[in-house]
C-alpha cells in the first residue's frame, strides 16, 4: 500500500503518544500537510496518495480532506487513537507508513513543530506567499496544486540551510 495522508496522521498520533504530548485535529492536519510539502521538496514526489488524498485551501489553512474526515469525531479533543480504513467488505486496516524516507521526514517535522500550537501552525501556513495564500477563496475549498507546495517548501529548505551556515 502506498503511503497516504491517513498513514502519516496515524504516525503523528504514535509520535505524540510516545512523547506524552497532545495532538488535536487542527494541528494534525497542518503537520500532515507540512510533511507533504517537505516530501515534495526533498524527494521530488508526494507523500500522499493522489488516488485518495488532495490538498485544499480551507478557511483555517491547507487541509487534506481525508485526514479531516477520518479524525473529525475528536472535534477539539486530543486525538487519542489512530484511524482505520475499510479496504474491502469487512476488512479494516490501520494505515501505517511503509516508506522509510517519508517516515524520517515525518519524524523530522514532529521534532521541528511538536511544540507549536494549532493556531501557530495556522498562522505559519497563512503567511503571504504560502500556497494557501495563493489559492484560498472565501467560501470555497480550492485545490492547492503540488507545484505551489513544492516550490514553497524548497524555499523553506533554502532558508533553513542559510540559517545553519
Amino acid at each position: 500500500m502506498r503511503t497516504n495522508a491517513i498513514s502519516i496522521a496515524n504516525y503523528f498520533v504514535d509520535l505524540a503518544n510516545a512523547d506524552n504530548r497532545e495532538i488535536r485535529l487542527l494541528g494534525l492536519i497542518k503537520r500532515v500537510y507540512i510533511v507533504h510539502g517537505f516530501t515534495l521538496a526533498i524527494l521530488n514526489r508526494p507523500a500522499i496518495d493522489e488516488r485518495f488524498d488532495k490538498v485544499e485551501a480551507w478557511r483555517l489553512g491547507p487541509v487534506i480532506p481525508s485526514v479531516y474526515h477520518s479524525f473529525k469525531h475528536f472535534t477539539n479533543q486530543p486525538v487519542s487513537e489512530k484511524s482505520v480504513i475499510l479496504t474491502d467488505v469487512n476488512n479494516f486496516i490501520i494505515p501505517e507508513i511503509d516508506d522509510k524516507d517519508i517516515k524520517n521526514i515525518t519524524k523530522a517535522v514532529w521534532k521541528r513543530y511538536y511544540k507549536w500550537g494549532d493556531m501557530d501552525l495556522v498562522n505559519l501556513l497563512h503567511r503571504d506567499g504560502t500556497p494557501w495564500s495563493f489559492c484560498y477563496v472565501e467560501g470555497k475549498n480550492e485545490k492547492i496544486p503540488d507545484i505551489y507546495t513544492k516550490i514553497y517548501y524548497k524555499n523553506v529548505l533554502d532558508d533553513i540551510e542559510a540559517k545553519n551556515n
